[in-house]
């Protein structure tokens, strides 16, 4: 076992190795280093950066440098590298909330329920939604892709693969799921109110928009307002599936008051 002055050093050689490759972009293999290899050639002594500092300078290329993260695609595309990045930054803070709902249970109460349905019903598709995150972020992954991906064709046709513009949304996406699972914390544990959440999804959704817009761009090499109309659709189908979330988690449609008597409404 080494050292921790060892280890440390070694870290440090690794971020600064990490830092030079950014600086140089002719050495890069991509401007996004989850995607880059283990190590560099020459083997351990040239070894790259941890899985936690290529996460944090990924996120900061996408914030920061959206355009200049896709200029280059290399093919075949590794999904492989792009759905490590987006489980990494939902699961974490998923899993810490399925241990709290476990230990103190639910403390949002029941509310009325979505008109026409039990509301006993709504809480185990809330609760069931929650628990297929992991799931949900490789479907959505591909959905996104392929509905944008279907966009692009239709508005004059797509420049590079379907593989490429599947990167371009998904690492587009990688932001806004962190924003997810930092508001999932207090949706789940009732400490939120619709409208609340909803204004926090709207600033998710115009952060999806704006990187999805440089990110077609970038790959396709097409003019910026079309990629940018083309970006309507992922952060569309984003927006749509968080509110839908939302919207079981705590009972209500936005601007809604079921009137009484519905047939399938437990008060």
């Amino acid at each position: 076992m080494a050292e921790p002055g060892t280890a440390s050093a070694a870290r440090v050689r690794q971020e600064a190795k990490g830092r030079e490759l950014l600086a140089d972009s002719g050495a890069l293999w991509s401007a996004l280093p989850v995607e880059w290899p283990r190590e560099a050639e020459g083997g351990s002594a040239a070894a790259l950066p941890g899985w936690g500092w290529r996460v944090r300078r990924s996120l900061a290329a996408l914030l920061l440098r959206p355009r200049r993260s896709f200029q280059h695609v290399h093919e075949p595309v590794d999904h492989a590298a792009a759905l490590r990045l987006l489980l990494t930054v939902r699961l974490p803070l998923w899993a810490a909330l399925l241990v709290t709902l476990g230990l103190a249970g639910p403390t949002a109460a029941i509310q009325e329920g979505i008109p026409l349905f039990d509301a006993r019903l709504v809480e185990a598709l809330s609760l069931w939604l929650l628990l297929m995150a992991p799931v949900g972020v490789p479907l959505l992954y591909a959905s996104l892709g392929i509905a944008t991906h279907v966009a692009l064709a239709l508005t004059g046709g797509a420049p590079r693969s379907i593989a490429a513009t599947l990167r371009a949304t998904g690492y587009a996406l990688a932001p806004a799921l962190l924003g997810v699972a930092l508001l999932d914390l207090p949706l789940y544990l009732g400490q939120l109110t619709l409208p609340v959440y909803l204004g926090g999804l709207g600033a998710l959704t115009l952060l999806t928009f704006v990187v999805a817009g440089n990110a077609l761009t970038g790959t396709h090499q097409i003019p910026a307002i079309r990629g940018f109309v083309v970006a309507l659709v992922p952060a569309a189908m984003f927006a749509a599936t968080q509110v839908l979330r939302a919207v079981l988690t705590l009972g209500e449609l936005p601007g809604y008051t079921p009137p009484p008597g519905l047939p399938y409404l437990v008060p």
